[in-house]
């Protein structure tokens, strides 16, 4: 097998013409220099250069390799040189994923405020409330709500959402009149695929209630829209809602019961080496996140 280093040290010797200015250039010692080129024509089984006290030159073999090889020696350097320009600049693709309605409501308009401050700087944004691996499909930045277990990985909590207990004000007639969230099965409900129990917490006591919905979905923006039709009782997000309760849109139950809390958290790899532009997107988020606060959920008077 080819030790592809003292194949570089035969090339920068030849481009050198000598083994002392070779050895200047790649920073070794002469002795290890001659000694590893010695050993390389060793494994070959043919000489290489001609070398004496006061002469250098190449056997008709030696000519033979450094013809072949030093095209494609240098043009690995060039493409390492490529390669590193690229890491420390800001060029090249950042891979994104985060769940569909965060992705929509918080990253849609940084990752598009980010590349008009970097137009060298491509992005594919994944929006999937599905946990793709981040390994597998190379995903630079993640963005995930709740508990994160990923091993090397370094995960930055954003901020806190509260999921609401929330309807439409035309959908009110009796809702007033609901005091604990055992009572909800009596009512038409929405809810989404990715929260099958919805949780209570009042003081000491905390109730786990799993909704028996007249419709479900995959997509909390369409949960959203539904139950500002006045389609059912949502149990959705803050962020989502919280306009919509200001406007006198959407009114909030059952406030007297904490919904929980979850962190939002960006989740990039654990290496003090990034790449330049991904960490250029990482401090834009850090800067211009929303300072988002835990809305307080207003009653049904």
């Amino acid at each position: 097998m080819v030790n592809y280093q003292d194949l570089y040290f035969f090339v920068i010797a030849v481009e050198k013409g000598s083994l002392v200015s070779a050895a200047r250039y790649l920073n070794v010692p002469l002795s290890t220099l001659s000694r590893r080129i010695q050993a390389f024509e060793d494994r070959l089984g043919y000489k290489l250069i001609h070398r004496t006290a006061k002469h250098f030159g190449l056997t008709e073999s030696g000519m033979r390799l450094y013809e072949g090889v030093n095209p494609m020696i240098h043009d690995l350097e060039l493409q390492v040189e490529n390669i590193n320009s690229e890491l420390s600049s800001l060029t090249g693709e950042l891979k994104i994923t985060a769940p569909i309605a965060l992705g929509h409501h918080f990253i849609q308009p940084l990752v598009r405020d980010f590349m008009r401050e970097n137009p060298r700087i491509s992005v594919e944004l994944q929006l999937s409330n599905d946990n793709a691996d981040l390994v597998k499909n190379s995903i630079d930045i993640a963005f995930r709500m709740g508990v994160i277990t990923l091993n090397e990985w370094i995960s930055r909590p954003l901020f806190k959402t509260r999921s609401v207990l929330c309807a439409s004000p035309s959908h009110l007639d009796g809702l007033d009149t609901i005091d604990s969230p055992g009572e909800l099965g009596n009512w038409p409900l929405v809810a989404t695929r990715g929260t099958p129990v919805w949780r209570f917490q009042q003081g000491e006591d905390s109730v786990s209630f799993v909704p028996r919905p007249v419709l479900t979905t995959n997509e909390a923006r369409l949960a959203l829209e539904m139950v500002l039709d006045g389609m059912g009782i949502g149990y959705l997000p803050s962020y989502m809602v919280e306009q919509y309760l200001a406007r006198g849109e959407l009114v909030a139950l059952l406030a007297d019961w904490n919904a929980g809390d979850k962190d939002v958290h960006m989740i990039y790899p654990h290496r003090s080496s990034l790449p330049a532009r991904t960490r250029a997107f990482i401090d834009y988020v850090i800067e211009h996140f929303p300072k988002h606060e835990l809305e307080q959920p207003r009653a049904v008077a």
